[in-house]
């Protein structure tokens, strides 16, 4: 199972490829030979179809022209279409349904679940005030999506549970709005230098959480896991 998620995240690399170009109907869901039961999302606007504008009914990501191409906007920060819908279409899986929106559609048990959402920073809110920096989009960060994703995989069923040694988990695209908001708030190169440690760890905290949860197939205490133990199995990760 190892060398053939090794092989999927490599497909994964080059989806892009696929997305940009003509392609045949077996190669448009290459990824469904990799077996992926889910997809479980966390990241930003690139990734975000529809928690922000749960978050915030006024975002302009509400209307349109976002979502024209799908006739209706449906939260996603393009007139179409995202990378990870694409992604999904590919592992012939629906597309993920917002963390957010209590009408998500279950699929095979869970089914996966997007947790991104637009405007999210890698380092939590309070870490952004302290450096008299605010995020001006969204109140959740990585963090929070992080909390979301324990609390629902604490309540999914039994077949989800199972289903979660068989998903693909895609962590980011997250850390880039923490310099948008740097800007923003007019810091200086050395401040802005400062910031890229804090917002690594965070990812990379975030990541060795997230391997955990696919190693072990539902959340545990950080104490019962062994850091070293689960960078050994990024299998699942992109």
């Amino acid at each position: 199972m190892a060398t053939s998620n090794v092989v999927c995240a490599l497909v994964l690399s080059t989806l892009f490829h696929f997305v940009l170009v003509h392609v045949s109907s077996r190669e448009i869901h290459v990824l469904k030979k990799c077996g992926f039961q889910a997809i479980y999302q966390l990241g930003d606007s690139l990734a975000d179809s529809g928690n922000l504008i749960r978050e915030n009914p006024l975002s302009p990501y509400a209307s349109f022209p976002y979502g024209l191409k799908l006739s209706k906007p449906t939260g996603r920060c393009s007139n179409g279409l995202l990378m990870i819908d694409y992604i999904a279409r590919s592992a012939k899986l629906p597309y993920l349904d917002a963390y957010l929106n209590p009408a998500r559609i279950f699929y095979r048990g869970c089914g996966g679940v997007n947790f991104a959402v637009a405007g999210s920073t890698a380092l939590p809110v309070e870490a952004l005030l302290l450096k008299n920096m605010m995020n001006i989009v969204t109140k959740e960060s990585l963090s929070t999506q992080l909390e979301w994703m324990s609390t629902y995989f604490n309540t999914c069923s039994k077949d989800c549970v199972r289903e979660i040694e068989s998903s693909l988990f895609m962590v980011g695209e997250i850390g880039g709005n923490d310099y948008n908001y740097a800007f923003l708030f007019h810091k200086t190169t050395e401040e802005m230098k400062a910031l890229v440690p804090e917002v690594i760890k965070a990812i990379e905290d975030a990541v060795v959480k997230v391997i955990g949860y696919a190693i072990d197939g539902c959340p545990k205490p950080a104490t019962e896991k062994d850091p070293e133990e689960l960078k050994k199995h990024p299998d699942h990760i992109m």
